[in-house]
C-alpha cells in the first residue's frame, strides 16, 4: 500500500502537535521537567497532622493559585509537606502563615499561604524554607465535627425545643407573603448595592483623604475645640450679666425711639447743613490736613516763652507789609468798616487775582495747589432738601406727647432786641436777648468794639495790658489774638 503525499505531511504534522501538547501538558499541569526549565522553586510545611491534603493539591497565594503539593514525608512527630512552587509568584517568607482549607463540602483539601507582610526576604532566595509548625493551622476533622454536633445536639432539652418549635409557628404563620416581600426586597437591594459598587468605592477611597487631612488638621482642630470651650464657658459665666443685657435692651430700644421721635424736626434739617460743610472739608482735606500738623507745633512753640525759670523770653520781629497784601482783583471793592452792619449782597466776583508765585500774600481757594483740591462729593438728588432753618421756626414733641412751638417762631426778618453793654474795670459786659444773636463791630488796631447800640467800648488785647494783672497779662498774649 502506497501513501500519497499529502497523507504523510498530514501524519507527521500531527505527531508533532501530539508531541508538543504532552510536553506541555506534562510540564505545566503533571510538573515533569520543571527543575530542569527552572520554572519552579520548592519549600516544606511542618504540619502534626495531613488534615486531608494530599500530593497534587493547590496551593494558594492569598487566593491565587502559585503551585502545587508535592511528596509528603512522616518525620518524628507529624509529617513534612513539599511545596513546588512556580518561580516568580513572589512570596514573604518571615510570618507567613500555612492554612490546609477545604475547598468545599465534598472535602477537597489544598494550603493556603497568607503573609503577614509585603516585603522581603522571599521564599524564593536562598535554601529552601521551611514553615514551622507554630505558623501552621489545620481544618476540623470530620470526626471531631460529628463529636461536637453529637454533644450539641444532645444538650438541647425536648421540651424546650418543642416549644421554641411552638413559638416558631405560632410566629411565623401566615407571614410567608412578609418573608417573601422582605426577601425580595433584600434582593432588591442588594442588586442596588451591586449597581452602586463604583460609586461606593470611589466613596471609601475619597474618605483616606478626607480622613487624612482630619489627621494632618488634628492640632488646628484641638485647638478649635479649647476655644470653643473657653468661649461657652465665658458665657456661662457671664450668664447673669448677658440676661441682664438682654432684658435692658427694650427699655434702651424706648429711650432711643424717643430721642429720635424727639430730634425728628430738627436732626434732619442739621444733617442736610452738615451735607454742605462735609463737601467743602473733602475738597479742603489737604489744607486741613497742614492745619493739624502745624498747629501743634505752633503751640508748643508758644510755650517757649516761659520755660518756667520765672521769666519769659518775648522776641520783636516787625514783619508788616511782609509780604504786602494782594490788592489784584480787589480793584473795584469798596473799603466797609466794622461799624457798618447793614446787609448788602457780597460781591461774589472779587477776590485775589494775583498768581501763585506772586510776592504779594496770594489768598484764597483759587490758589491752592491743583492736586490739593479735591472733588465735591457727589451728592444725590434731594439729599439737601429742607436745609436751612425750618420756617416759622423748630418743633419738638416734649414728654407728655403734645407738640410745642419753640422760642423764635415768627416772621423771620423781624430785628432782635438790641444788646446792653457795661464797662466795669476795663471789661465789656453785653446783656443779649434770650431769644436773639447779635454781631458787633470790632477794630483790632484800636481794640474798640461798636455794639449794635452804637456805643464805643474798649477792649484789652495785649500782653502790656495792667487792666488784667502783671500775673495773667502774658497770658493774655496768647487769647488775645482768638478774640480777633
Amino acid at each position: 500500500m502506497i501513501l500519497k503525499r499529502g497523507v504523510i505531511v498530514q501524519l507527521i504534522a500531527f505527531a508533532v502537535i501530539t508531541v508538543v501538547g504532552v510536553a506541555i501538558v506534562s510540564v505545566n499541569y503533571i510538573g515533569l521537567g520543571r527543575d530542569l526549565l527552572g520554572k519552579q522553586y520548592i519549600a516544606y510545611v511542618d504540619l502534626t497532622d495531613s488534615g486531608g491534603v494530599f500530593t497534587g493539591a493547590e496551593v494558594t497565594y492569598r487566593g491565587v493559585p502559585v503551585g502545587r503539593v508535592g511528596p509528603i514525608e512522616l518525620t518524628k512527630d507529624g509529617i513534612r509537606v513539599k511545596l513546588l512552587l512556580e518561580r516568580g509568584k513572589r512570596i514573604p517568607r518571615d510570618g507567613t502563615k500555612a492554612v490546609v482549607a477545604n475547598r468545599s463540602a465534598v472535602g477537597e483539601q489544598y494550603i493556603d499561604l497568607e503573609p503577614a507582610k509585603k516585603n522581603g526576604p522571599y521564599l524564593d532566595e536562598g535554601d529552601p524554607y521551611t514553615i514551622p509548625r507554630g505558623r501552621t493551622t489545620l481544618p476540623v476533622s470530620t470526626a471531631e465535627l460529628l463529636r461536637n454536633v453529637d454533644a450539641l445536639v444532645g444538650s438541647v432539652d425536648t421540651r424546650d425545643l418543642g416549644i421554641i418549635v411552638d413559638e416558631l409557628d405560632k410566629a411565623f404563620s401566615g407571614s410567608a407573603e412578609d418573608l417573601q416581600s422582605i426577601l425580595d426586597d433584600t434582593d432588591r437591594l442588594l442588586k442596588t448595592a451591586d449597581e452602586a459598587y463604583p460609586d461606593t468605592e470611589r466613596l471609601l477611597n475619597n474618605s483616606v483623604t478626607v480622613l487624612d487631612t482630619q489627621r494632618g488638621q488634628a492640632a488646628n482642630i484641638r485647638g478649635f475645640a479649647r476655644n470653643l470651650n473657653e468661649l461657652t464657658t465665658s458665657l456661662r459665666n457671664d450668664d447673669p450679666a448677658l440676661r441682664k443685657t438682654i432684658d435692658a435692651v427694650p427699655g434702651a430700644v424706648d429711650e432711643t425711639h424717643k430721642a429720635i421721635n424727639q430730634l425728628a424736626p430738627t436732626l434732619p434739617v442739621l444733617l442736610a447743613n452738615l451735607t454742605t460743610t462735609g463737601q467743602v472739608i473733602t475738597s479742603r482735606k489737604a489744607g486741613l490736613r497742614t492745619l493739624f500738623i502745624l498747629y501743634p507745633l505752633t503751640v508748643g512753640g508758644a510755650f517757649t516763652v516761659t520755660p518756667g525759670d520765672g521769666t519769659q523770653h518775648l522776641g520783636l520781629a516787625l514783619n508788616i507789609d511782609a509780604p504786602p497784601a494782594c490788592t489784584k482783583g480787589y480793584e473795584k471793592v469798596k473799603h466797609r468798616w466794622p461799624q457798618d452792619t447793614s446787609s448788602k449782597k457780597p460781591a461774589l466776583d472779587a477776590g485775589c487775582k494775583a498768581p501763585h508765585n506772586a510776592p504779594t500774600a496770594v489768598r484764597g481757594a483759587r490758589n491752592f495747589p491743583r492736586d490739593a483740591i479735591a472733588p465735591y462729593p457727589q451728592v444725590p438728588a434731594g439729599a439737601t432738601a429742607g436745609a436751612g432753618f425750618p420756617e416759622g421756626g423748630a418743633y419738638g414733641t416734649e414728654d407728655d406727647g403734645k407738640t410745642s412751638e419753640a422760642k423764635g417762631k415768627g416772621d423771620a426778618k423781624t430785628k432782635a432786641a438790641a444788646p446792653t453793654g457795661q464797662l466795669t474795670d476795663g471789661r465789656l459786659i453785653l446783656s443779649y436777648p434770650a431769644d436773639s444773636v447779635e454781631f458787633a463791630g470790632y477794630d483790632p488796631t484800636t481794640g474798640a468794639v461798636y455794639g449794635p447800640d452804637g456805643k464805643r467800648y474798649v477792649m484789652p488785647r495785649s500782653a502790656g495790658t495792667r487792666q488784667l494783672g502783671e500775673e495773667s497779662s502774658w497770658k493774655w498774649l496768647l487769647l488775645g489774638p482768638l478774640s480777633q
